[in-house]
């Protein structure tokens, strides 16, 4: 696929998703929901994507994109979240604290090593009670 060079493109944002994980310098990576739109087209909310990419501010404050990628498939950005926590990436402590925060929490703990297959329906721990009592439980043993 040839690129050319006399069409004008630019990023328009979309949504909340405008998140800066790394920074030095002029240059920062950033995660963003973007879409690419030439010249006088109408951006379309439908066609942002998710991605992250390495961006420079010049001198007069403009940002500047750089090398970046965008996910191939919507499981993209779960499969990555998952292999960096996998990977060791990530402060535990962190990552604990953000995902409590989430709706699907107490779903996810409670349905956490139940086998589809056994239909069981038994109720598994509030891992928020298990966290925020951890000192106790160390305590007593």
């Amino acid at each position: 696929m040839a690129f050319d060079k006399n069409i004008s493109v630019k990023p328009i944002k979309f949504g909340t998703t405008d998140v800066t994980f790394d920074e030095r310098g002029s240059s920062f990576l950033a995660m963003r929901r973007i879409q690419w739109c030439k010249d006088g087209d109408e951006p379309d909310e439908s066609k942002a994507r998710l991605e992250l990419r390495k961006w420079i501010v010049d001198k007069d404050g403009s940002e500047l994109a750089n090398k970046g990628f965008s996910f191939l498939t919507d499981d993209g950005p779960h499969e990555l979240a998952k292999a960096l926590v996998k990977e060791g990436f990530g402060k535990t402590g962190e990552i604990l604290g953000e995902l409590v925060k989430r709706d699907d929490f107490k779903d996810a703990v409670n349905n956490f090593g139940k086998d589809e297959e056994d239909g069981s329906d038994e109720d598994y721990f509030d891992m928020r009670q298990l966290l925020t009592n951890l000192d106790v439980v160390e305590d007593e043993e």
